[in-house]
C-alpha cells in the first residue's frame, strides 16, 4: 500500500494503536520486568510516530503488530542501554530473540492479563489502581481518565505521576503467579468495564462511538472468560457489552446521536443480541446474588428485545434501575437513567421535583448529562422556552462534536415548532 495518505495513515495507526498498545507494553513488561514500565511506555509511544513517518512513504508492513513491537523493542533496547544496564544482559536478550512472527498469541495475551493483575496488587488506592491501569496499559490519555472515572484531569495526572516510583519499588517485591488462581477480579472487570463505556461514547473533542475501544474491552473480557468460564460477573458483563454493541449501528449518524425512540431497529446486529443472551444464561445459571453488570445487562437485553420505544417494558427498566440505585446511591447517570424509564409511565409533573432536587450534586463532569436530561423533561412537557434553555446551558458543558450536533438539533427543532 504505497502513496498512502496522511489520512489513512493516521486512521490506521490510530486503530492499531487501540489494538496493539497493551499488547506491547504488557509484553515488554514482562520481557524486560515491570521496573522500565516508564522506559516502556516511551519505547511504545515512540515506535507508533516512527509508523506514523515511515509507512506514509512506503508499504505498510504485512504484520503491523511485528513490525512495531520490533522497533519498540530495539528503543527500548538504547534506552536500557543509557541507563548502564550490563551489556552481557543485552547481548543475552539479542541473542535469544524470536522472529515475530512466532511469537505465541497466548503468550502476549497473557501477559496483558498479568500487568493489569499486576497494577491490581500494588499498594495503590482502588481509584489509583484504576488510574495506572487505564493510562499504561490501556493507552488512555489524562483527560479521557478523567471521564471516565469523573474527576479532574489534574488529579489523574498527579497520579501517573506519582505512581511511577511505587511501581518500581513494588515490581522489586513482587512474585508472579498463575492466572487461573486470579483474586482481583472485581478490579479487572472495572478496567474492562470503563475501557467500553469510554468507547460506547468517547470523551474526545469530535468522537462519536470508538469501535476500537469497545472490541478491545470485549476482546479482554473473553480472554479473562477463558480462566473463569463460569464466573457471572463475567458473562454479565460480556452480555452487556455485547447487547450494547449489537445497537451501534443504529445510534449514530451523521456525527450525531440517535435517540432510542428514534433508531432503526432493522439496523441493530442479531448476531450481537444472540451472542448477548449466550453470555446472560451463563451468569444467570451461577448467580447467586445481584450485581451491577447482571442488572445492566438485563436492562439493555429487554432494549435489544423491544419490538418497539412504546412497546417497552418501561416499568420492569426503572425497577431494575431502583436496585442499581442501592448499589451505587451516589450514581446521577444511574439516578437520571431510573427518572427517564419512569418518565414513560409515570406523570412527568410529579417527577420533575425530584430531577430539580438533584442540581446540588452536580460537578463540572455531570452537568451535561443532567442539564440535557432536564431540557427533555422540558421538552416533553412542551415548556418549549424552559426546554431551550436547559439545552443552551448544556452546550457549554461538552466538548463532544456529536454531542454538540445532538443537542443544536433539539433546539433547531423546538424553534421551528415555536415558528409554526
Amino acid at each position: 500500500m504505497k502513496n498512502n495518505t496522511d489520512e489513512n495513515i493516521k486512521t490506521l495507526t490510530s486503530h492499531l494503536f487501540r489494538e496493539h498498545y497493551g499488547k506491547m507494553v504488557s509484553y515488554l513488561s514482562q520481557k524486560y520486568g515491570y521496573h522500565k514500565i516508564e522506559d516502556i511506555l516511551d519505547a511504545v509511544q515512540e515506535s507508533f510516530e516512527t509508523a506514523l513517518n515511515t509507512w506514509r512513504f512506503g508499504e505498510v508492513p504485512e504484520n503491523p503488530f511485528a513490525w512495531l513491537y520490533r522497533v519498540a523493542n530495539n528503543k527500548l533496547l538504547n534506552k536500557i542501554r543509557q541507563s548502564n544496564i550490563a551489556q552481557t544482559h543485552l547481548n543475552y536478550l539479542a541473542s535469544t530473540e524470536k522472529d515475530n512472527d512466532e511469537y505465541s498469541e497466548k503468550e502476549v495475551e497473557d501477559s496483558l492479563l498479568k500487568l493489569l493483575i499486576f497494577f491490581s496488587k500494588a499498594s495503590f488506592s482502588e481509584r489509583n489502581k484504576l488510574i495506572i491501569s487505564l493510562y499504561f496499559l490501556c493507552g488512555f490519555n489524562y483527560s479521557e481518565i478523567a471521564n471516565a472515572l469523573i474527576i479532574k484531569t489534574e488529579t489523574v495526572k498527579k497520579v501517573v505521576l506519582r505512581s511511577k516510583e511505587t511501581i518500581k519499588e513494588f515490581s522489586e517485591i513482587y512474585d508472579d503467579f498463575q492466572i487461573q488462581t486470579i483474586e482481583e477480579l472485581s478490579h479487572l472487570l472495572k478496567i474492562i468495564y470503563l475501557l467500553y463505556n469510554e468507547g460506547y461514547k468517547s470523551s474526545q473533542r469530535a468522537g462519536t462511538i470508538n469501535l476500537d475501544l469497545c472490541f478491545e474491552a470485549i476482546r479482554l473480557g473473553k480472554l479473562l472468560h477463558q480462566y473463569h468460564p463460569e464466573n457471572p460477573e463475567i458473562n454479565s458483563l460480556l452480555a452487556g457489552m455485547f447487547f450494547n454493541s449489537s445497537r451501534f449501528p443504529a445510534r449514530t449518524e451523521n456525527d450525531t446521536w440517535i435517540s432510542l425512540e428514534n433508531q432503526n431497529r432493522t439496523l441493530w446486529n442479531n448476531d450481537l443480541i444472540k451472542e448477548g443472551f449466550y453470555y446472560l444464561e451463563i451468569a444467570k445459571k451461577h448467580q447467586q446474588t445481584l450485581d451491577k453488570y447482571y442488572l445492566e445487562a438485563l436492562i439493555s437485553s429487554m432494549h435489544c428485545t423491544s419490538e418497539s420505544y412504546e412497546k417497552t417494558d418501561w416499568k420492569t427498566i426503572a425497577y431494575l434501575y431502583k436496585q442499581l440505585e442501592k448499589m451505587e446511591p451516589y450514581s446521577i447517570s444511574v439516578k437520571l437513567n431510573r427518572i427517564i424509564a419512569e418518565s414513560n409511565f409515570k406523570s412527568l409533573h410529579d417527577l420533575l421535583p425530584e430531577l430539580v432536587t438533584m442540581e446540588n450534586m452536580m460537578n463540572e463532569e455531570t452537568e451535561f448529562i443532567y442539564l440535557s436530561t432536564k431540557a427533555h423533561f422540558y421538552a416533553k412537557m412542551e415548556e418549549w422556552n424552559l426546554a431551550i434553555h436547559n439545552y443552551e446551558l448544556s452546550l457549554n458543558c461538552t466538548k463532544n462534536k456529536t454531542d454538540i450536533n445532538f443537542i443544536s438539533g433539539k433546539i433547531n427543532l423546538i424553534k421551528k415548532k415555536l415558528e409554526n
